[in-house]
């Protein structure tokens, strides 16, 4: 009686799912990005950082997903990029994410920090912590890249 039912579910789901959109629609497309002002040029990174940060133990990324493009920012055609420092402790675990440049100063700055404090790194080998370490995001032509 269990496996009948079972079946009729999975039969049911599996009918649902071969019509056009699937159970759920779908999520909306985004019109075309239309930049309203010229990207701003980034700064050097390399120079950003100082011969301590970021020293001791090598970063292996465990989960470190690029931020989506906000909403408010693309439909009005911003373009921008933001620096951002942070600390990760011996778990791989990000901590202190602070935004240390952006331009312009605002839109971006909130997906980037968000970003950055969800990421996890393999926990660290022989140190306690790794200070200041450094990412740019750019948020260009409705894309965002990581530098």
């Amino acid at each position: 009686m269990i496996r009948s039912l079972l079946a009729l579910i999975c039969l049911s789901l599996a009918g649902c799912a071969a019509l056009p959109g699937g159970l759920l629609p779908s999520a909306p497309q985004r019109a075309p990005f239309r930049p309203v002002d010229v990207y701003p040029t980034p700064p050097n990174v390399d120079l950003m950082i100082g011969p301590e940060d970021c020293r001791g133990s090598t970063l292996a990324a465990v989960s470190a997903p690029t931020p989506a493009y906000p909403a408010g920012p693309y439909s009005h055609g911003r373009q921008g990029w933001v620096v951002v420092r942070f600390h990760v402790y011996s778990d791989g675990s990000v901590h202190r994410a602070r935004v240390a440049r952006a331009v312009p100063d605002g839109p971006f700055n909130r997906a980037a920090l968000r970003t950055v404090s969800d990421w996890r790194f393999q926990p660290l080998d022989g140190v306690d912590i790794l200070q200041n370490c450094v990412v740019m995001f750019e948020f260009r032509a409705g894309e965002v890249q990581i530098r």
